[in-house]
């Protein structure tokens, strides 16, 4: 595989714009690029950069605001199944305990972040869109580009929609976010925010564009940084899960599960070391969750140590078991509730601490604490360095396995589960057995599993612990859930319950407080979204 470096000073240089917010990019780089599909190749590899370098975006708060992951690190810490231990140096506190909202005004807290660095990558996917027909050079090469810049703005799109409107199904008429096809310019006019139908029909037809041009290309993926049609078919998955469209997610996910040279991780595979951690010694293990070689994944970024931000990355708040105090002062733990439902024959147990007798309230600082992930480690300890992986293969059989249960074809939904079920825990067939062919969940996320659909869905819920964005399924999938609660004898060990608000035994899939405001700075300059357009929040 060609080793490629990314350098986000690759990234388009837009006009600032008037009538909206200004969502361009901070570094320069002519729009001459474009006229080439060697420079298309350059400004393609600056966004994909801008996906995890994002150390110089905003004025503040730069060091949780490193691109995917940490978006998805917000995301799966406004649910149930990621614990924040403590505020530590305050990083991703206010996404855990639901303090981002009322900082909507700030343009340097979440609601912006998230708003201006998707558009920023769209605007920078539209330029490159637009050099389609004019752009020279090698016409398989132009179709790869132009092929992955559709299904980044689906992606986009996609991230955003999620983030700032409830889900698909029941809100298809709600307030979607606005739509821009083409790059923005001093003179570009605004966008209302449509309809969340409108979005999705936008994402839908950029996944079709991106694989019509990916096949038409015929070209293999150049690097796995790069976007290939098993990743896209992922993307097409995980949009079709949301849309409910089982049969567009059964035939999506079996297409990225045929990627050669790609499994599953066995479970020698998915065996994690952990890191151990004393005041005066600190050692990193080994997992495979931190290396893009690793042989289930479809689409990730290779970080070389002259690429890290240390401090402004995902393992520096994930990985205690180093020096780097973020992690230390505040661990990223697994919720109770969930460890106690992985059998202590599955192999992912090995993953997280179980209750070694250090509880919060006995804990000082670094990884010995009850509960406390092992999962993401710096692959490099002493440079500071680890990849970012966003897609894997094991995500491919998670949806396969639940939209054939929606689908209600049971037998092939077992199977499919199994598939990666029976890759972790030896005993994984009696397990399964006791659940009941049924596609429907309990009514709370954290009642007892007694369904297939159940199963699957706890399958889910460990497998892709710290990597999904859980408040988007949360979303998706209409149960009620909660951070309250007894399991085997222990409280639950969140430790922000969010008993603030009235709902917090027992919150909505749909609740208000878990999607984002749109930022004010949006507010104050498009002239198509006022006040009134606001999502609505709890005073």
């Amino acid at each position: 595989m060609k080793k490629i470096i990314l350098y986000t000073t690759a990234l388009l240089l837009m006009a600032s714009c008037s009538k909206m917010m200004d969502t361009e990019p901070t570094t320069e780089s002519s729009l001459a690029m474009l006229e080439t599909t060697d420079g298309m190749k350059v400004a393609l590899d600056g966004i994909y950069a801008s996906m995890y370098n994002r150390i110089d975006y905003l004025t503040a708060n730069t060091h949780q605001t490193f691109g995917n992951m940490a978006i998805f690190l917000a995301a799966d810490l406004m649910g149930e199944d990621m614990v924040q231990t403590a505020k530590g140096p305050g990083w991703f506190w206010n996404d855990y305990s639901y303090g981002v909202r009322e900082r909507y005004a700030s343009k340097i807290q979440r609601c912006y972040f998230v708003w201006s660095y998707f558009y920023e990558l769209i605007n920078n996917a539209n330029a490159i869109l637009a050099a389609e027909e004019t752009a020279t050079g090698d016409t398989a090469v132009r179709d790869g580009i132009i092929g992955q810049a559709y299904a980044i703005r689906a992606f986009c799109y996609f991230m955003l929609i999620q983030s700032y409107q409830q889900t698909y199904i029941g809100h298809q008429g709600s307030p979607g976010v606005p739509v821009y096809t083409v790059a923005t310019t001093s003179s570009s006019e605004a966008k209302g925010r449509g309809t969340v139908q409108q979005v999705y029909d936008l994402i839908i037809g950029d996944i079709e564009q991106s694989l019509l041009h990916l096949e038409a290309s015929g070209l293999e993926q150049d690097h796995i940084s790069h976007l290939d049609k098993y990743a896209v078919n992922l993307l097409k998955g995980r949009i079709a899960l949301v849309m409910n469209d089982w049969d567009t997610a059964i035939e999506a996910a079996d297409i990225a599960l045929s990627k050669p040279g790609c499994h599953i991780l066995s479970q020698s595979e998915a065996t994690v070391v952990k890191g151990k951690y004393s005041p005066d010694s600190w050692t990193t293990g080994s997992t495979p969750f931190n290396d893009v070689t690793s042989a289930d994944v479809l689409w990730g970024m290779e970080i070389i140590s002259s690429q890290s931000n240390v401090y402004g990355s995902f393992f520096s708040n994930m990985d205690a078991c180093t020096d780097v105090y973020y992690a230390a002062e505040s661990p990223k733990c697994i919720s109770n509730w969930l460890y106690a439902h992985i059998p202590d024959s599955d192999i992912r147990k090995g993953w997280w601490n179980g209750d070694i007798g250090i509880p919060a309230s006995a804990w000082g600082y670094g990884a010995n604490i009850n509960y406390n992930q092992h999962k993401f480690q710096w692959k490099n300890q002493t440079a500071l360095a680890g990849d970012y992986i966003f897609m894997r293969m094991e995500e491919a059989c998670l949806i396969k396995a639940e939209a054939l249960c929606h689908a209600g074809r049971y037998q092939e939904a077992r199977d499919a589960i199994s598939a990666l079920g029976g890759e972790r825990d030896p005993h994984y067939a009696e397990r399964l057995a006791l659940m009941a062919d049924s596609n429907q969940l309990r009514p709370s996320s954290c009642d007892e599993p007694e369904t297939l659909m159940d199963e699957i869905i706890l399958q889910r819920r460990i497998e892709l612990w710290g990597e999904a964005g859980r408040i988007y399924d949360i979303h998706r999938l209409g149960q009620n859930w909660t951070r309250s609660w007894t399991v085997n004898g222990q409280a639950s060990n969140h430790s922000d319950l969010l008993s603030r608000y009235a709902e917090y035994q027992a919150f909505p899939s749909d609740y208000i407080e878990s999607i984002l405001l749109i930022p004010q700075t949006e507010i104050d300059i498009n002239p198509y979204i006022e006040a009134q357009d606001q999502n609505p929040y709890v005073n």
